[in-house]
């Protein structure tokens, strides 16, 4: 009876690992299969900061080396048309104050998910942040045509028209907008304080937001 008793335990924990491994392999070859679209659409557009500052969301993890970055290069390489890996690299590139470097794969992500208002901010963050102020107002606009209820994208409206192009009326009108669609946004006063000091404002508006 002991014997028996083994071989059924043996068995049972065969049986238990095989079907496992089987529910394992059914379940990342659901996530594989999930339209990269839906994957992405949880992305966490990033907001201009006052001068210095490289904008990247708080918890969000940086590259520390540059083999890292020659990796993820090649991974790209490899799948050119991989959005998972042109936002990654774009976002790792943009976190380490590399603009310059984030921007074309911004827009060769842009150029596979043209609906994306996630995507056009981010490329609208790293531009202002290369001193391309207009380009990156037409991107948050262009954003705000595929969302218009995209807060980010209104709220860097107010940092980019203030710091970039020293105009407190956009500024203003941006606010206004923000408020019509968030009226309890915790920047809200904070950028209020912006506009009233004018674009002499060295306040930072993530502190209040994030």
């Amino acid at each position: 009876m002991k014997k028996e008793s083994l071989y059924t335990g043996v068995i049972g924990l065969i049986l238990g690992g095989l079907i496992g491994y089987m529910i394992g392999i059914q379940t990342n070859w659901k996530q594989m299969r999930e339209p990269i679209q839906e994957r992405n659409s949880t992305q966490e557009s990033r907001l201009p900061q006052p001068r210095g500052g490289t904008g990247s969301p708080q918890g969000h993890p940086t590259i520390t080396t540059q083999a890292d970055f020659e990796n993820l290069k090649k991974a790209v390489e490899s799948a050119p048309n991989n959005l998972v890996l042109l936002t990654e690299l774009a976002n790792k590139l943009y976190d380490a104050g590399r603009h310059d470097e984030a921007i074309p794969y911004y827009r060769r992500a842009m150029a596979l998910e043209p609906n994306n208002p996630d995507i056009s901010t981010d490329l609208g963050t790293a531009l202002f942040y290369t001193g391309k102020p207009d380009e990156a107002i037409a991107q948050f606009n262009r954003s705000l045509q595929l969302d218009p209820h995209h807060i980010q994208s209104l709220h860097n409206l107010v940092i980019v028209n203030l710091q970039g192009k020293k105009d407190v009326q956009a500024a203003s009108e941006a606010l206004k907008r923000l408020i019509s669609i968030d009226p309890n946004n915790p920047s809200i006063s904070t950028l209020q304080t912006m506009i009233a000091q004018g674009s002499k404002s060295d306040a930072n508006p993530r502190q209040s937001l994030f």
